[in-house]
């Protein structure tokens, strides 16, 4: 799983890939490495990628707004 993190603070693990360039990667004290959305386009393909059921509401929310 990659360890994602998103523009409201939140981390979700997730098995996709984000486009390095649409990602800041660092790693954190215990070895893990955490890949920060730069932008909210980056941070809306991710989550797109991602089964609904599995996102927040607030997230989902986010998604429908784009729709609309």
């Amino acid at each position: 799983m990659t360890k994602f993190l998103l523009r409201d603070g939140s981390l979700i693990d997730v098995q996709t890939e984000a486009a390095p360039e649409d990602v800041f990667s660092y790693t954190n004290t215990d070895g893990t490495t955490i890949h920060a959305a730069l932008s909210e386009k980056a941070e809306m393909e991710l989550l797109r990628q991602i089964p609904p059921k599995l996102l927040t509401v607030s997230q989902r929310m986010q998604l429908s707004d784009l729709a609309a």
